[in-house]
């Protein structure tokens, strides 16, 4: 005991214990907030395709998997390397690889989806300029329902086995 104050415990470990147990309460308060939000998208495992310099375009890749309860809709993306940025897929029209711009991607709650080459993928046009490979690019997906999710995408060259994307005339 605390002979000075009369205390079981040091009175000041008391007021020690009050003030970390409410600050861990107030910097844990926007965390709930984020976490019971609406939208839980995870953003994994993006990146960009460095080109040659001069490409006025370059795709970007990346897997979202929701974690939310609910689904969550994709409705557009965003990059401050490019004036725009569109979400595509590729499919196979008359035996001819063709690109088509979707509108919206939709993950159901728990699914995973991936932008990958040769499948759905955002395409960057109008490139201030092309990303270095080892640079990393802010991609920023837009949702139905207002929310932004960003992250950082390294930029690499192709690696083996991928499908080149030709997307010089969009």
């Amino acid at each position: 005991s605390d002979a000075r104050t009369g205390c079981e415990v040091p009175c000041w470990r008391v007021k020690l214990r009050k003030l970390l147990s409410t600050g861990l309460i107030l910097c844990l308060a926007p965390l709930a907030v984020l976490a019971a939000g609406p939208a839980r998208l995870v953003v994994s495992d993006a990146w960009v395709r460095a080109l040659p310099p001069g490409q006025p375009n370059t795709a970007a890749y990346l897997v979202v998997t929701n974690s939310a309860d609910e689904a969550v809709t994709i409705v557009g993306a965003s990059s401050p390397l490019a004036e725009t940025v569109e979400i595509h897929t590729s499919r196979e029209v008359d035996g001819l690889q063709r690109m088509e711009r979707l509108d919206q991607v939709q993950v159901a709650p728990g699914e995973r989806v991936a932008f990958a080459p040769g499948g759905k993928h955002l395409m960057l046009l109008g490139l201030s300029r092309m990303p270095s490979p080892g640079e990393e690019v802010q991609l920023c997906l837009q949702l139905a329902k207002g929310d932004e999710v960003c992250t950082l995408a390294g930029a690499r060259k192709g690696t083996g086995g991928e499908q080149t994307h030709q997307h010089h005339q969009h």
